[in-house]
């Protein structure tokens, strides 16, 4: 490391050549001192964004596996949902083939229920 300005150094003279020199040896040795600085942030900051590159691709990856589950997912229910509503379906037209009048009296309660609900 450099010496200091006001160390007691002997090679240091009032009149001169060893106090320019000293100084011109300190200023070279920060010179250096902050080129390694900026190079070691450089390094740094390259690993840094090399990490980030990473994690930015394993959490893209990720997604994308969470976005297909959940259309498959996605796809089974409505799949489940079609089933259900056509065995519904079904249900009723039997209920209303097997027993007609029951069917058309409980239509027209429904019914009598709904305007009585729509007038208040």
């Amino acid at each position: 490391m450099a010496t200091g300005l006001f160390s007691g150094s002997s090679t240091r003279k009032r009149n001169g050549g060893a106090v320019d020199a000293s100084i011109e040896d300190q200023l070279d040795d920060i010179r250096e001192d902050i080129a390694q600085l900026v190079a070691l942030i450089a390094d740094r900051g390259v690993a840094a964004s090399r990490e980030t590159k990473s994690k930015v691709r394993s959490t893209r990856k990720q997604a994308e596996s969470d976005l297909q589950d959940l259309l498959e997912s996605g796809e089974q229910m409505l799949s489940d949902l079609r089933s259900r509503y056509a065995d519904t379906e079904r249900e009723v037209r039997r209920a209303v083939r097997e027993h007609p009048v029951a069917t058309l009296g409980a239509a027209a309660a429904i019914g009598l229920i709904a305007a009585a609900l729509l007038r208040r």
